[in-house]
């Protein structure tokens, strides 16, 4: 592979990171609308299966930022690596 082809590829790794991260925040968005119907439906259920819904909401939601700021140094680092390549 020709050093061309290496800075085609990094290039693509990049767009693909930034288009990775708008889809995961058009989803994430989705998904916080979608939870706030559900709390708003389901508000004070000692159901355990509605418990057990919002815990694996709230642990998802936990994983938004960190999975956001993956895509986001995924590009910043493979764009560092691209620069430095000339």
């Amino acid at each position: 592979m020709s050093v061309g082809e290496v800075k085609a590829s990094l290039r693509a790794a990049v767009e693909a990171a930034r288009q990775g991260r708008r889809v995961f925040d058009q989803a994430a968005s989705d998904a916080e609308a979608a939870t706030r119907m559900a709390n708003a439906v389901l508000h004070g259920s000692r159901n355990e299966d509605v418990t057990a819904v919002h815990e694996a909401l709230t642990a998802a939601e936990a994983e938004v930022e960190p999975t956001r700021r993956r895509f986001d140094n995924t590009a910043k680092h493979t764009a560092a690596y691209l620069t430095r390549l000339g």
